[in-house]
């Protein structure tokens, strides 16, 4: 299969708006279900494992979420937080099919 060049920069060209839109996707944050520990001074005895809801961002797959005691609590930063590889490549691949789709349909008209 040979691809023209012409449709070979609109797939790099769709690729690239994918993983900017992944990556702007982090900005739609919330909260839970997922926990994180956040101390170790719960529980009857004082000495079990604290765990509060996680702060996660990405959407439509949450790829990051907060890290309580290494970054600052409530803010999500992509090198101090936790980076989820798997759900990141979801959502550039659910942008990467939108934004080819989009483009088709402006073709077609």
């Amino acid at each position: 299969m040979h691809l023209r060049p012409a449709r070979l920069g609109l797939l790099i060209l769709a690729f690239i708006a994918a993983v900017t839109l992944a990556l702007l996707s982090s900005n739609i944050e919330r909260i839970g279900p997922e926990l994180v520990q956040d101390g170790n001074l719960c529980g009857p005895g004082g000495n079990a494992p604290c765990y509060k809801p996680a702060l996660k961002g990405g959407f439509p797959f949450a790829y990051l979420f907060d890290h309580p005691g290494i970054s600052v609590e409530g803010r999500l930063f992509f090198f101090e937080d936790t980076l989820l590889v798997g759900p990141l490549i979801l959502d550039i691949a659910v942008y990467f099919v939108i934004v080819l789709l989009a483009v088709r349909l402006e073709l077609v008209e």
